[in-house]
């Protein structure tokens, strides 16, 4: 995959929804410089639909905008073999919903100062895409996210919270 002065190697798909999959890549600038990022990209069935096309890049410059340590840094928007593609940093870990199976699994309860501290970070990171304004300056963005959802929660300090 390849574009304007830069390429990515798709390493591995991390997640799939609805309207694209999220991959581990390595961007690789003209220059040699490569860091590992995710890439969301959007299914080929959807890049000619437009509404979903500007929704996405919606998305993506509104997340652009807001600065939190909850919150994925979205590093770009590109397109990659003609389909809309959001450029964010990588985040090692598992998401909520993988980490309540497991537990359930294995029949151990999930331990409450680990569920107050999920609902504390996710509290404060809807907290900072509502009523955040952004390093630019001017108005809160009043963000609301409305796919709130265990699978939508990443954990990346799984080790500090068992």
């Amino acid at each position: 995959m390849s574009v304007a002065r830069r390429r990515f190697r798709i390493i591995k798909e991390i997640a799939e929804g609805g309207f694209g999959k999220v991959y581990l890549a390595e961007q690789i600038s003209h220059d040699g410089f490569s860091r590992i990022v995710a890439v969301k990209l959007l299914h080929a069935k959807w890049s000619s639909h437009d509404e979903v096309v500007k929704r996405t890049r919606d998305e993506a410059r509104l997340l652009g905008l807001i600065r939190h340590q909850h919150i994925v840094k979205v590093e770009d928007l590109t397109s990659i073999d003609s389909k809309c593609a959001i450029v964010m940093e990588y985040l090692e870990g598992c998401d909520l919903k993988c980490m309540m199976s497991f537990l359930k699994e294995k029949e151990l309860e999930f331990p409450r100062s680990a569920l107050f501290e999920i609902i504390l970070a996710t509290a404060s990171a809807l907290d900072a895409a509502y009523n955040g304004r952004p390093l630019q300056g001017g108005e809160p963005l009043r963000v609301i996210h409305r796919d709130i959802k265990p699978s939508n929660i990443l954990m990346n300090t799984v080790n500090d919270i068992f």
